[in-house]
């Protein structure tokens, strides 16, 4: 049985302004949609889902303000997170090393699978002395499941470029939704 044809992935983070974060799902050399926050905001955390089924529909997001939101999961997010049919991601834009996740929030990004990238901001957040690496570009993206169970998530985190991952959208072995991503790079050169 052939793999059936799956969909290009790209997300990407914001290091500096005036870039924002962005979702890019390509179907064909000139076929892609990019997908954006609606209202883009420096120094953010945006939380975006995506319909499993139909991963060009945003189903709902929130831009949060990295300074005052840092600690806290955004109310009504664990409802999406939660389950798996939708794919998650969360993406900063132009985000204060000051501003890495805290408390509740670290927490919470823990259970859905941030690991390693997102300990190395929190520990250059600690430990590099004022300035040395005053931005961060984090993202962490994944198909949606209860927290504290094996599940595939990919995370991505950096003090010198914009956190970017690019993956694609398998569907299932019958060619039909719904999608979850696969570490695998989909292009087309014709």
């Amino acid at each position: 049985m052939a793999m059936p044809a799956m969909l290009g992935y790209q997300v990407q983070g914001s290091l500096n302004s005036p870039s924002i974060p962005f979702i890019r799902i390509s179907s064909g050399i000139h076929a892609h949609t990019t997908i954006s926050p609606a209202n883009p905001a420096d120094g953010s955390y945006w939380f975006v889902i995506l319909d499993a089924n139909n991963p060009l529909n945003k189903v709902k997001e929130w831009v949060v303000d990295g300074n005052t939101g840092n600690s806290a999961v955004p109310s009504g997010l664990d409802t999406y997170m939660s389950n798996p049919a939708y794919l998650f991601a969360v993406v900063t834009q132009s985000l204060s090393n000051a501003y890495v996740p805290q408390g509740s929030l670290y927490d919470y990004l823990a259970a859905h699978g941030a690991s390693r990238q997102l300990q190395r901001l929190e520990a250059l957040n600690i430990h590099s002395g004022c300035g040395q690496a005053s931005r961060a570009s984090y993202l962490l993206t994944g198909l949606g499941g209860p927290p504290n169970t094996v599940g595939t998530t990919y995370e991505v985190g950096s003090v010198n470029y914009p956190a970017q991952l690019v993956m694609s959208l398998m569907p299932q072995p019958n060619g039909k939704p719904p999608y979850s991503i696969c570490d695998s790079y989909t292009f087309w050169v014709r």
